[in-house]
């Protein structure tokens, strides 16, 4: 009973070991592993659709690949060793059609809601017109003449009334600007001195550091294009030449810009490629969000910790 027992616990021991591995490998494979992206594209203007585009992203070998391509096969697509797991394709299209039967039906009951409007606006005006001719008595027209003389007598009170009020309210209106004023230059100056504070400088310098630490991660590690420019102006196109020497020592041969100095043209290939790695997104996160300092200069700039 007991060897049964222990050889019982035994299998269960071996197979909480075996989870805990597949846990662990999968966590390092998750946090190790670099996401691979590609992007290619390239216009010509003499297609019928001048700019097209592909957008990939692999992880694990490309065990899991998700896809994008422009305009052609506008899709998104995730596939996950070799099956298709989510895909746009589809559902853009029925989509579409679907949108387009609703607003054609709403075009239509608009249209027949304007006509049942505008014919129940005539008969309106009819009436009142047959009325107003033929049953005006000769009290109302009385009315009528001395109407001028009283409207004359509202306004020109009603003016003075508004002036009066204007001129009363123009010493608070003056008082509120002053205070507002002072409320801007107090805000001013609480902001500079926590700019000038020793916390957040030395918040800004991590928060320098590891985002200029993780650019270099991101950045593609491969880059190469080829454009033929040209601006329809000389000038122009050596601005652009100029610009391009001037970046010369960051990007070297990897972008060479032909120029065009007689067409307005633009046109060419390129071709980006690079990774991105869970575990330095990770670390960036984690310092970031636990240093002390940080904290501190965002409850002073909410006036949480003033």
């Amino acid at each position: 009973m007991m060897a049964i027992l222990l050889t019982i616990l035994k299998i269960i021991g071996i197979v909480l070991l075996c989870i805990f591995l597949l846990l662990v490998t999968l966590l390092i494979l998750i946090l190790f592993v670099p996401v691979r992206y590609q992007i290619r594209g390239y216009r010509k203007e003499e297609d019928e659709v001048p700019v097209r585009a592909a957008v990939k992203v692999s992880w694990l070998l490309h065990m899991i690949n998700v896809a994008f391509r422009y305009p052609e096969e506008a899709y998104i697509k995730v596939r996950i060793f070799c099956f298709t797991v989510f895909s746009t394709s589809k559902e853009q299209e029925t989509f579409s059609g679907e949108k387009e039967a609703s607003g054609q039906k709403t075009n239509q009951t608009k249209k027949e809601m304007k006509q049942t409007e505008e014919k129940t606006a005539e008969e309106k005006m009819t009436e009142e017109k047959t009325t107003n001719e033929h049953d005006i008595p000769e009290k109302e027209l009385d009315e009528e003449a001395q109407i001028p003389e009283m409207e004359e007598q509202i306004k020109i009170s009603g003016f003075l009334k508004k002036l009066f009020e204007i001129l009363k309210n123009i010493k608070y209106t003056i008082r509120q600007i002053y205070d507002k004023i002072r409320h801007i230059i107090k805000n001013i100056r609480y902001y500079i001195r926590i700019l000038k504070s020793d916390t957040f400088r030395r918040a800004w310098s991590l928060c320098s550091c590891e985002a200029l630490g993780l650019l270099r991660d991101i950045l593609p590690r491969k880059l190469t294009a080829d454009f033929i420019v040209g601006t329809g102006d000389p000038a122009g196109t050596a601005q652009i030449l100029s610009i391009e020497g001037v970046l010369y020592p960051l990007v070297g041969d990897h972008i060479s810009i032909t120029p065009d100095f007689e067409h307005s043209i633009i046109e060419g290939n390129f071709f980006v490629k690079g990774r991105i790695t869970v575990w330095r997104l990770l670390l960036t996160a984690i310092k970031v969000y636990f240093n002390r300092d940080l904290r501190r200069v965002i409850r002073l700039f909410k006036k949480e910790a003033a």
